[in-house]
């Protein structure tokens, strides 16, 4: 082999045999795209994004919301949705609010989006089993995960609660602290199992249930212009991550050894986190674990990093002509 010469196809791979699933819907699916042809086009090996997810601003949305975001137009989610499939990608809605009322089901615009999805071939990530129950009577053929918020509240995550979970859900989630319990990660069913590999909070996070459930809180300022915003994250220690260069722990992102080490034990599905990112952290993220380390990662970000700069001045270009109207 060539020294000088990049890895290519599966060598270029950090994971062999790893699928991913990656947030960038409704945000930045376009600089999603781009990167998985410019990888393609250096290494030929094509990063097998499975999933990729997120939603508009809706009722049943949970994900993480970002004040700036645009309303779309129902052509615009449509489109937004195929352009996934076309690219052999299952877009996902974040519709994972962890208090959906009965009432809350007929809801006309987050019913239309689900119609959506299922004309197109996507899937929906969701906590409350009501909502799991109607998607399924009302959508059979949309994919359900169970999100990962549904692991911040029950008092014991055993093998017997992830099996409930694989029993339930097309796909589930382990909690980010299970990621380091190697003998539970042994027992657990592998082949729906989903695994965080960027979590920026510490181990056994004591505000996590609160994060999720202000995320609840804003949703409803934001879209229905009910209550006050939490500023949750203004007294959060740790997120964003410049909160933490002054503590000596740990977040439990994954190494690329830990990464690496759980591909062989035989969970084939990483998800990312990211939406709440500069494009530049989730796009490191995103390469670092995707890509082999010692050449084709370090090779790869620096020129990406100028694709991401592009965007980031197209949309603060257009944010200023909207402004000016």
């Amino acid at each position: 082999m060539n020294e000088f010469i990049l890895p290519q196809g599966d060598r270029a791979a950090l994971m062999p045999g790893a699928a991913y699933s990656v947030p960038g819907l409704f945000l930045y699916s376009d600089l999603i795209y781009q990167c998985l042809d410019q990888v393609k086009e250096k290494f030929g090996y094509a990063i097998p994004v499975r999933y990729l997810y997120g939603a508009p601003k809706v009722r049943w949305n949970c994900g993480r919301l970002i004040i700036t975001d645009p309303h779309y137009t129902r052509e615009e989610i449509f489109q937004e949705l195929a352009g996934a499939v076309a690219r052999g990608i299952v877009p996902l809605l974040t519709f994972s609010s962890p208090e959906i009322a009965p009432a809350d089901l007929g809801d006309s615009a987050c019913n239309e989006v689900l119609a959506m999805a299922e004309e197109v071939g996507g899937g929906v990530i969701v906590s409350s089993p009501l909502l799991r129950d109607y998607i399924r009577a009302h959508y059979p053929r949309v994919e359900i995960h169970a999100s990962v918020i549904m692991t911040a509240f029950p008092e014991k995550r055993d093998r017997a609660y992830y099996a409930g979970l694989a029993r339930s859900y097309d796909r589930y989630v382990v909690h980010p602290d299970d990621n380091f319990q190697w003998d539970l990660l042994e027992s657990l069913p592998k082949d729906t199992a989903e695994v965080i590999l960027n979590e920026r909070c510490v181990h056994q996070c004591a505000q996590r249930r609160a994060h999720y459930e202000s995320i609840v809180q804003d949703q409803r300022v934001l879209i229905e212009g009910e209550g006050e915003l939490t500023n949750f994250l203004d007294r959060c220690p740790f997120v964003p991550d410049h909160k933490q260069h002054g503590t000596k722990a740990r977040n439990i992102s994954l190494t690329t050894q830990e990464a690496v080490r759980l591909r062989q034990m035989g969970f084939t599905l990483f998800k990312l986190q990211g939406r709440l990112d500069i494009p530049y952290v989730f796009f490191f993220d995103f390469l670092r674990y995707t890509l082999e380390n010692q050449v084709a990662f370090p090779a790869m970000f620096p020129i990406f990093s100028y694709a991401i700069r592009g965007h980031l001045k197209d949309k603060e270009r257009r944010r200023r002509e909207r402004g000016t109207r």
